[in-house]
């Protein structure tokens, strides 16, 4: 575990980034949190304060606002770094498709402007850059280890492929100690709105129908948020992983209409779905082949889907509750 380190997270108010603000605000590290608090989705803000209401503004951490396409804010952060996580991104695939220029702008040159301020760090100890599952496309083969060929199918995946170029080539000319991280399916509290699982919550919650794209038969590798944090930080604990990619999955995928059917098991409402066309940028299955994380990193996830979503409805009735 990481403790008593300065550390910045992009992305900090988002879902995966407030997890771990969480985790490591709770180890004594000072944290510099940035974001930009876009209108993708709401809540961000008051997500975020939730967690840092617990702790002193510039003794603990500090908070800036900002977009890291520009290059004035990296004059704001103070003091040097031991580690960098960069989550921050324009997320959702179908967005993308909509979206092209934005999602590459956005991804790729905030990216880059980050291994930019990292090379110029003397005691940069690791910068974590989060990929995607999504970078392989509709899979040669299952389950899929790093070495699967990429074939993006989204301006959303090809931001995230272009990135691990980056990143690998910045290991290679200037040895900045970068590693690569491909998430699958990540769900749990906090999740993004138009997220699956919180969204068919949501609905549930109301009585509503359910909008299935497809027969339902695609296969997803959910895993836990507190599976993706663990991975997060064991990359940060070891050496080996400089100059890697790993996958960070649960390997063991479920089907959507599978999914929807424990979900109402838990929930005990009446079922009402229906199924509709197939979404461009929808790949038929995602399934991780996590061995390398395993054998490098000691990832070992523990949170299986049946656990997880009885962990995300009850915080999901919370959360309305307070609405």
């Amino acid at each position: 575990m990481l403790k008593n380190k300065h550390i910045i997270i992009t992305g900090a108010a988002g879902f995966i980034g407030s997890h771990l603000t969480e985790i490591l605000l709770k180890n004594n590290n000072f944290l510099i949190l940035i974001d930009n608090f876009n209108e993708y989705y709401l809540g961000k803000e008051e997500q975020l304060e939730e967690i840092t209401n617990n702790y002193q503004n510039k003794k603990d951490f500090i908070l800036i606002r900002g977009d890291l396409t520009n290059k004035s804010i990296y004059n704001k952060i103070q003091p040097e770094v031991d580690y960098i996580f960069h989550l921050a991104a324009q997320a959702g695939v179908r967005y993308s498709i909509d979206n092209a220029a934005e999602v590459t702008q956005n991804n790729i040159l905030s990216t880059v402007n980050i291994f930019e301020y990292a090379l110029k760090q003397n005691n940069l100890q690791k910068v974590v850059y989060s990929s995607s599952s999504s970078v392989y496309g509709n899979p040669v083969y299952t389950p899929c280890d790093e070495e699967h060929p990429k074939s993006p199918i989204s301006p959303y995946s090809i931001s995230k492929l272009c990135g691990e170029i980056y990143a690998n080539y910045y290991y290679r000319e200037y040895k900045l100690p970068i590693t690569s991280l491909r998430f699958y399916t990540v769900y749990g509290p906090r999740g993004r709105p138009d997220m699956a699982i919180r969204k068919f919550y949501s609905l549930m919650l109301k009585d509503k129908e359910i909008i299935i794209y497809g027969n339902g038969e695609q296969l997803r590798d959910f895993t836990y948020i507190s599976d993706i944090i663990n991975g997060l930080i064991l990359v940060c604990e070891t050496e080996a992983s400089n100059g890697e990619t790993f996958n960070l999955g649960f390997s063991n995928p479920i089907s959507v209409k599978n999914l929807v059917n424990k979900m109402y098991k838990i929930t005990k409402k009446e079922e009402k779905v229906k199924f509709i066309d197939k979404q461009q940028g929808d790949v038929d299955i995602t399934h991780s082949n996590i061995n390398k994380a395993k054998r490098v990193l000691n990832y070992n996830p523990k949170i299986d889907i049946d656990q997880g979503l009885i962990n995300q409805y009850q915080w999901q009735v919370k959360d309305s509750s307070k609405r």
